[in-house]
C-alpha cells in the first residue's frame, strides 16, 4: 500500500527525534573515500557562497549552514526549517553567537508556508532526496524572488552499485528516502536553469580499498588521491555522470 506524505512525514522525524539511523560502518569508508573531494567540495561552496552575503536565505534542514558557511559568509537574514524537532534545537543551538539572525521553523519542506517570492537564495544539504521533489521544487521556485538562487547537495542512486549497497544497508536511512535519480533532475529543471558538480566514484572504489590498506586511519595517501583526479576528469564527460554518488547543484529560478 501507498504511504500517504503524512506518513511518511511521521516517519521521518520519528527516525531523526530517536536517532535511529545507523551510520557507523559507512563512516569509515567516507572518511577515506571523501577525503580529497570534500575539500573540493568546500572550495566549490565557498564560491557558490558569495551568493548568500547580504541576501534572505533560506535553509531546508536545521544547521548544514554551520558546515558551509565561513567567516566571510554574512546573509541579511537566515531562516532553517526542519520537520524534525530535534533536527531544529540542534541549529538553535549552532546559532546562538552569529553576527546575522537565524529564525527556525518547524515546518514540511513539502508544504512551505512562507510568502510568495520571501528568498533570495534556498538551499539545503542531503535534504531534497527526503522530500517530495516535485512538490518541495515548486515550492522552493514560489518562495524565489525572481531569479532567486539554489544552491542544493544531495546523493545520487542512478550507479548499480549503490543500489546493491542500499538494499543491503537499509539502516543507514529513513525507508522512504530516494538518493536523486534522472527523472529528478527534470523535475527541477522544469522550474529552474542550473549547472552541477559531480562527486565521488572512483573515490568510493579506491577508498574502499584504502580502507582495506590503512584502516580507519592515514586517509591523506596516494590511493585517495588517484581515485579523486579519476573523478575529476571522468566528472567532466556527461554519459559518465550517472556513475557518481553525490552532486551539487546551483542555478537560478526561471
Amino acid at each position: 500500500m501507498t504511504k500517504t506524505r503524512e506518513e511518511i512525514n511521521q516517519t521521518e522525524r520519528e527516525y531523526y527525534d530517536e536517532g535511529k539511523l545507523d551510520r557507523k560502518k559507512i563512516k569509515k569508508l567516507r572518511r577515506h573515500a571523501f577525503f580529497y573531494s570534500y575539500k573540493r567540495e568546500k572550495k566549490v561552496l565557498k564560491k557558490l557562497l558569495e551568493e548568500f552575503n547580504g541576501k534572505n536565505v533560506l535553509e531546508i534542514g536545521s544547521y548544514a549552514w554551520a558546515d558551509w558557511f565561513n567567516e566571510d559568509t554574512n546573509p541579511a537574514n537566515l531562516t532553517c526549517i526542519n520537520i524534525s524537532e530535534s533536527e531544529l534545537n540542534l541549529g538553535k543551538s549552532h546559532a546562538a553567537s552569529k553576527p546575522f539572525p537565524v529564525d527556525h521553523f518547524l515546518m514540511d519542506a513539502n508544504n512551505l508556508t512562507f510568502e510568495d517570492e520571501t528568498f533570495d537564495v534556498v538551499f539545503g544539504s542531503a535534504i531534497l532526496h527526503h522530500l517530495d521533489v516535485e512538490k518541495s521544487v515548486n515550492h522552493i521556485h514560489r518562495v524565489l524572488k525572481p531569479g532567486g538562487k539554489i544552491v542544493f547537495l544531495e546523493p545520487l542512486n542512478m550507479n548499480p552499485l549503490y543500489k546493491i549497497y542500499r538494499k543491503l544497508n537499509p539502516q543507514e536511512r529513513t525507508p522512504d528516502e530516494h538518493a536523486l535519480v534522472s527523472k529528478d533532475f527534470k523535475l527541477i529543471r522544469e522550474k529552474f536553469t542550473f549547472d552541477h558538480h559531480f562527486l565521488d566514484f572512483f573515490t568510493v572504489v579506491f577508498g574502499f580499498v584504502s580502507l582495506k590498506i590503512y584502516g580507519d586511519k592515514n586517509y591523506d595517501n596516494w590511493i585517495n588521491k588517484m581515485g579523486y583526479n579519476l573523478d575529476v576528469f571522468f566528472s567532466k564527460i556527461p554519459f559518465m555522470h550517472t556513475l557518481f554518488a553525490r552532486v551539487i547543484i546551483f542555478g537560478s529560478k526561471k
